[in-house]
């Protein structure tokens, strides 16, 4: 008899330059705003923001937020 497991995606944790990125977005500032501010490129930020979308599982900035915000890595 085969034993059918459930995987459940367990939430990986932003880093703290995800977590100052993912606070910058929002606040509404663009890619290249936020690149500006920490002083990196905006691939630096295309980069950290495709990898808090995946790890939140979210598609799009706004989602990241809401649920940054409900799982409690982000506060505003």
């Amino acid at each position: 008899m085969p034993v059918n497991l459930i995987l459940q995606r367990t939430p990986a944790r932003l880093t703290s330059r995800e977590r100052e990125v993912l606070a910058l977005v929002a606040t509404g500032i663009s890619n290249k705003g936020i690149a500006r501010q920490l002083q990196v490129s905006p691939n630096t930020i295309k980069f950290h923001i495709a990898a808090i979308l995946d790890k939140l599982d979210a598609s799009t900035r706004a989602e990241a937020v809401a649920a940054a915000l409900r799982n409690g890595e982000l506060s505003l």
